[in-house]
């Protein structure tokens, strides 16, 4: 058997190894197939195709103008494509993460490059500028454990260039020291100054900006923290001195700038954090990446301050989803585009008046990624000029039409700033050495008028040509808590237009949208709300109707950084349409072309123009379940409920209570909520004495607490504004204490008149549909609920099926990456079928019963609801999947809609006419038809 580090698998690369250099010339296109077959056989295939990959597998351009063809495809271990030899292959990087981006679905999570001689392997998930591995030819044998993804039954590969597991360990080490210093009374100021100071010097003599290891060698002779005060920051002070160190110690140090090094603040460090700095010193730094230094920013950081800020990492690979398709897209467009040298060298021209901002830059990442991808892109228009002159007048570039300083940033912290400065010039230094110009490097630009330290929502934006970023968010019910009041009221005055409960990152949004100039682009990330109801209406919707085209976007995918959050990437146009318009689903994983995306960021039509429906809310059918506000005094368990309940008037207001998480998870009910109406202290302290006493102990405090906090922050907001706006919903709890929070008098008033009403989960899972169920109507479902005042199992069978659940996952609002049901956009918006007939009425209900009855078998077996639609996901056979199937072609015959249009387009028309029509229109319910309830099943209240 072939495994990794077999001697079976050592002896057929060896083999592998001599054909090559013995029958092989490097020709690509002639030996490039043998080559990678007999690559496959050594690995253990019986051949490339063998093993079910494909060869010259064809692959759309990105602008969709003719078809490339990658030279070997195995999805989804990896991409291989092949180069003549002695090709230099950083030169094909570009184009082996273009195939990569396309190469979806099931996107390969390898690309490998090679010109028969060497293998250079990528992870792009993980690392963009460099390969996670370079492996000579002759070294393959030795080293197959960094292609253990090519085994026929793959392995976890061990490369040797993981950059990103380097950059995280030195991240570590030089926060460790930060801490320590910080811990000891050091002011954060000044240890962050140091730490930051530290790094510079780390890198500065690793990339050779530094001569003779100088803070190497510095720490090495300091044996204690007086040494270490006069060398290090000895060093630091000619690092900021005009000129080069003539001699001495430092002799040869050259001039940094007036910048990071202006200010230094001599520390006298401990024997520990001495020891730690000599551990950060031995990484080899021209290794680390810059995102070191967003790391360190985060890391260094308060979890309230980082939390009340929204700041989050953001990796590379998310920031190249933005800086692609505002930037590099369009730059290389032009570069196709130029057919001649004059036209060339106008695009240069152009690039040097090139701005780009980052109005939330935080430690400059999408900075850094922008400015390393527009000198590639100079150095590709640079290189085609040279050509084409075929060699007159060619020299060594000097000076780069790209500088630093038209790299814009804005950030509220004023230490992320100093980061974001010394990430840019680093970008500067490593661009050189990577593209081999020679352009001068130091003294570094002094980059302190160009990304600054402001709240960007108050301040006054450089032009740029575009916006790119990660600007913070914090749900709107934080703000308050996270921000102050104050600071509240003073966005509520400046942006008056940005209303409800929108995302705090949706200001970031029409600010962007208004500076952009005519023609120019922005790209941003943003939580998925952003999709989605008021942050929606003050973001994407405002873009949409003031001249602006969403061209590129994920919909939504999970976080990359260490935040639980889903989130979208937005890609925009002022003034100019750009085609093709490309939205990518399933996390990233999915492309889709598109003739417009919607400010909801989902295919098709743009579904937020369905209008409501009058009949589905006279007479109003849908309700929340009610909320109690101090859940731990209104909400009882058995016991508790059996020593109230010994005052028999105390019976007639204590309910079975219901959640969504018990619907779906449990087999009986175990909660019991206290449900007084009286509006008067002393009628409901007569009437029930026991349950007041319990109430008094158990939920006054809370309010009060609550009653006490709101006041307060009512206080600050009329001091700053003595017309704000202020709350009371604390204060009106407090009154009536002994009163349910929201009682839903109209939800109670509408099911109990029937004996079962219909519910679900309000937040339901994506790794399984919607789920309905009847209750009855004793029982008090919770605010976590969805209820629906329809009692027959035709409404039951309308809303279980696939025509519905298409509905809700277009029209819902999501609670981390989670479908929530909503009355406004969900229910109010459902087009019911119009006029079945009783036939048709029947066939649903009857689908539903024999639903209803084998959920109920499953249920008796010990099986709650959620395991039960959770199968409906995993391979096999399944009866309820079956019972399912039936059950949505009932409906569909009951819509008279046809199979092969999509369901959701089908009833986005139904909607608009409809609403065009508004007379005549049925709403939910089987309008008492014969055989539309034929079941009695119901989760009935517990017994004793």
């Amino acid at each position: 058997m072939v495994t990794r580090g077999s001697e079976t698998l050592r002896a057929q690369l060896d083999a592998f190894v001599r054909y090559r250099k013995e029958h092989l010339t490097g020709d690509e296109k002639g030996e490039a197939q043998v080559f990678l077959d007999r690559l496959f056989r050594a690995f253990g295939h019986d051949g490339v195709r063998e093993a079910g990959a494909t060869l010259e597998m064809r692959i759309k351009k990105r602008n969709q103008r003719g078809t490339a063809f990658a030279d070997l495809m195995w999805k989804p271990r990896c991409l291989i494509e092949m180069k003549k030899v002695g090709t230099n292959l950083k030169r094909h990087y570009r184009q082996a993460f273009d195939y990569w981006v396309q190469a979806v679905p099931d996107r390969p999570r390898y690309v490998m490059l090679s010109n028969f001689d060497e293998f250079w392997i990528y992870d792009f998930d993980q690392q963009l500028d460099e390969p996670v591995d370079r492996v000579a030819l002759e070294d393959l044998p030795q080293r197959s454990d960094a292609f253990a993804f090519l085994l026929p039954y793959e392995e976890r590969p061990i490369f040797r260039n993981d950059l990103v597991a380097v950059t995280r360990e030195a991240a570590t080490d030089v926060a460790r020291v930060f801490k320590q210093i910080h811990a000891r009374g050091i002011p954060r100021i000044k240890a962050q100054l140091f730490t930051l100071q530290s790094v510079m010097a780390m890198f500065a003599e690793d990339i050779g900006m530094l001569p003779s290891h100088s803070f190497s060698r510095a720490l090495d002779d300091s044996t204690t923290g007086s040494d270490a005060y006069d060398l290090l920051f000895g060093l630091f002070r000619e690092m900021n001195t005009p000129g080069t160190t003539p001699a001495g110690r430092y002799k040869g140090t050259p001039y940094f700038n007036g910048g990071l090094f202006a200010e230094v603040y001599p520390v006298e460090l401990t024997n520990d954090e001495l020891n730690d700095l000599r551990h950060a010193c031995e990484t080899d730094w021209s290794e680390v990446r810059p995102e070191i230094f967003g790391t360190l920013f985060e890391g260094s950081m308060d979890e309230g301050e980082r939390h009340a800020q929204g700041a989050h990492f953001t990796s590379q690979a998310d920031i190249a989803k933005i800086v692609g398709p505002t930037i590099v897209n369009p730059w290389r467009e032009k570069i196709g585009a130029a057919s001649t040298i004059s036209e060339l060298e106008n695009l240069l021209i152009e690039l040097s008046h090139y701005r780009v901002l980052d109005p939330a830059c935080g430690s400059g990442n999408f900075l850094y990624v922008a400015y390393r991808e527009l000198r590639r892109i100079e150095h590709e228009i640079a290189t085609l000029v040279t050509e084409r002159r075929r060699g007159r007048h060619a020299g060594q570039q000097t000076i780069s039409y790209v500088p630093t300083d038209h790299f814009f940033g804005i950030d509220v912290n004023p230490f992320a700033v100093e980061v974001a400065k010394v990430t840019m010039m680093l970008a500067k230094k490593l661009s050189t050495v990577e593209l081999d110009d020679h352009q001068e490097v130091l003294p570094l630009d002094n980059l302190d008028n160009v990304i600054i330290a402001a709240d960007a929502l108050f301040c006054e934006w450089p032009q740029a040509d575009a916006i790119i970023g990660n600007p913070p968010y914090l749900g709107r019910r934080k703000m308050v808590a996270e921000l102050g009041a104050e600071y509240c009221q003073r966005l509520l005055r400046e942006y008056p237009n940005v209303a409800g409960v929108s995302d705090f990152v949706t200001y970031w949004f029409p600010l962007a949208h208004d500076h952009l100039p005519q023609g120019g682009r922005a790209g941003m990330v943003a939580t998925k709300t952003i999709r989605e109801n008021d942050s929606r209406k003050s973001s994407l919707d405002y873009i949409s109707d003031n001249n602006g085209t969403i061209f590129e976007a994920v919909s939504s995918q999970p976080w990359s950084g260490d935040a639980v959050v889903h989130v979208s990437l937005v890609n925009w146009a002022k003034g100019i349409d750009v085609s093709p318009k490309v939205l990518w689903l399933n996390d990233g994983q999915l492309r889709l072309e598109v003739e417009e995306i919607s400010p909801t960021l989902r295919p098709g039509f743009d579904v937020r123009k369905a209008c409501d429906l009058e009949a589905n809310a006279k007479p109003q059918v849908c309700f929340q379940g009610q909320t109690p506000g101090v859940t731990k005094g209104f909400v009882i368990d058995r016991a508790t409920r059996h020593v109230l309940t010994r005052d028999e008037k105390a019976r007639d207001v204590i309910h079975p209570f219901l959640g969504g998480r018990e619907m779906l998870r449990d087999t009986s009910i175990e909660r019991w909520i206290i449900d007084i109406q009286d509006a008067d202290l002393l009628s409901a302290e007569s009437r029930y004495p026991g349950l007041m006493q319990h109430l008094a102990s158990s939920v006054l405090q809370e309010r009060e607490k609550a009653a006490a906090k709101e006041k307060e922050r009512n206080g600050k907001a009329i001091n700053v504004n003595p017309k704000a706006k202020v709350n009371k919903h604390h204060a009106n709890f407090l009154a009536k204490w002994w009163n349910l929070s929201y009682r839903r008098n109209d939800m109670l008033e509408a099911v109990l008149p029937l004996d079962r009403y219909l519910a679900t989960s309000r937040v339901a899972s994506v790794n399984r549909p919607t789920v309905f169920t009847f209750v009855d109507s004793r029982i008090h479902p919770s605010d976590s609920m969805t209820v629906f005042a329809l009692d027959d199992d035709y409404s039951f069978g309308v809303l279980s099926s696939e025509f519905h659940s298409a509905w809700v996952r277009a029209r819902c609002s999501y609670l981390k990456g989670d479908p929530r049901y909503t009355s406004t956009t969900v229910w109010e918006s459902f087009p019911w079928p119009q006029s079945p007939t009783p036939a048709k009425v029947r066939g649903v209900a009857n689908a539903a019963a024999e639903l209803l009855r084998l959920r109920q078998k499953y249920l008796d077996r010990g099986i709650p609801l959620e395991r039960q639609y959770a199968s409906l996901l995993r391979p096999g056979q399944n009866e309820l999947k079956k019972l399912h199937d039936q059950l949505t072609e009932a409906v569909r015959k009951a819509y008279g809609f046809t199979k092969s249009d999509d369901y959701l387009d089908q009833l986005f028309a139904l909607n608009k006419n409809l609403a065009e029509t508004a007379d005549g229109v049925w709403g939910p319910g089987a309008r008492g038809f014969d055989g539309a309830r034929s079941t009695d099943y119901r989760i009935l209240p517990p017994v004793g």
